[in-house]
């Protein structure tokens, strides 16, 4: 059965995966990386080394084609210096046009060059996110456009000589490639630094494209149907509605869906799993003893009451499980007034949902049944499902992301939250 070694590149570590067509996960790394944030890009092939040492020196697996998918607006030159999504930048002192005032990736295109003048004049091409990764991999540069309507938040000639870019400066910029598309094929260098020791990795692989992590993770968990939803929860929460008609509204971030015509309404929650971080330090400081973040959601879901630290744990969630219940309240309003259907149940993932009596809480809290995944990284299902559509296995992205999702569990309100 064709399979797929899928990779995607977070802020502080790669997450890997062999996935079979049928959306089996066959098995999984996650590598951290060590380097500076402003050096990180160069340590992305030796994390994807060692996540396949790890995968391939454990289980006896050929898989027929790489994907990598990553977070955006991250840009990087030839080099490997980096400029993370989520770093802070200057407002330039100049009135930005209005076509930069629309764009990701402009204002951050002109902090590189103005911040590292020397890497962005010695590199022949500047990369946003994963695509250094892929350029390394195969030689071809390119930058993964997630749709047509997402131009104006990327860049246009136009706009970039606008924003005071020169005709040089533009040539640095790597053309658009679809997602699914093939980026390439793996190149003798990289092949042979992958795979010296392994059988599983050899020249002329095909490499595919993945996407913007945020897309990835909208194809893994499937929300491509209008009235399909899903809640990406990690450090911060978001709920993604897929729609037919857009919702423009405060608190509401609408954005083109992957499939042309569609779109993606969200309410984000920014801070859902960094307050449980703190709840977390104050827990440590407070017992004197260390715990994972797995050990204590289950202690704090559990108490029964007899210890404060705990019930203010299970107090915390159950919070952050009504803020998510309000959130779905406002979205499903607003679309239903703009004719769009409303779900019944949604699919959750991300960090949280490795915990069943977190899970519970939710879908008590929300009314909602829950659908939990077989692998709760699901930018990694969206990179599989890029590369079997890529490599004419299943017709479509939305057919691709049907037929490789697998729900491990599924909880409905009224169940048992420990």
């Amino acid at each position: 059965m064709p399979c797929v070694f899928c990779a995607d590149i977070g802020t502080s570590s790669l997450k890997a995966a062999v996935i079979d067509q049928t959306g089996n996960v066959l098995a999984y790394s996650r590598q951290k990386f060590h380097s500076t944030p402003d050096s990180v890009a160069g340590e992305w092939l030796s994390a994807l080394k060692a996540a396949m040492d790890e995968i391939f020196q454990a289980e006896d697996l050929t898989v027929d084609s790489i994907c990598i998918s990553g977070n955006g607006p991250t840009l990087s030159t030839c080099g490997g210096l980096t400029l993370l999504w989520n770093r802070e930048i200057q407002e330039s002192e100049e009135e930005p046009s209005e076509a930069e005032k629309k764009s990701l990736f402009i204002p951050r295109l002109k902090a590189i060059k103005k911040l590292y003048p020397d890497a962005w004049n010695d590199s022949k091409y500047i990369f946003s996110g994963p695509e250094f990764l892929i350029y390394t991999l195969t030689g071809n540069a390119l930058t993964v456009l997630p749709e047509e309507r997402y131009t104006q938040a990327y860049w246009t000639e136009k706009a970039l000589l606008e924003a005071g870019f020169s005709i040089e400066d533009i040539s640095k910029i790597p053309p658009f490639a679809k997602p699914s598309s093939m980026a390439g094929k793996l190149n003798a260098s990289s092949a042979d630094y992958l795979g010296h020791s392994l059988n599983n990795i050899s020249e002329g692989l095909p490499v595919y494209c993945g996407a913007p992590d945020f897309i990835s993770a909208l194809v893994g968990t499937n929300t491509l149907r209008p009235g399909l939803l899903c809640d990406r929860a990690g450090s911060s929460e978001g709920l993604n509605l897929c729609t037919q008609e857009p919702i423009v509204a405060p608190g509401v971030r609408t954005l083109p869906s992957i499939i042309p015509g569609l779109w993606n309404a969200s309410i984000l929650i920014p801070d859902s799993g960094m307050r449980f971080s703190r709840y977390k330090k104050q827990f440590e400081e407070t017992s004197g003893f260390s715990v994972t973040y797995r050990e204590l959601v289950d202690a704090a879901i559990s108490s029964d009451g007899s210890q404060a630290i705990l019930d203010q744990g299970k107090y915390l969630m159950l919070q952050i499980a009504m803020q998510v219940r309000d959130g779905m309240k406002k979205l499903f309003s607003l679309a239903q007034d703009a004719g769009n259907p409303i779900p019944t149940s949604f699919v959750l993932t991300g960090g949280q949902a490795e915990s069943d009596g977190y899970t519970q809480m939710k879908s008590s809290v929300t009314g909602m049944e829950i659908k939990v995944l077989q692998c709760n990284d699901a930018e990694l299902l969206g990179d599989a499902a890029f590369a079997f559509c890529g490599m004419g296995i299943y017709p479509d992205i939305q057919v691709a992301a049907e037929k490789i999702q697998r729900v491990s569990r599924v909880f409905a309100p009224g169940g048992d939250i420990g």
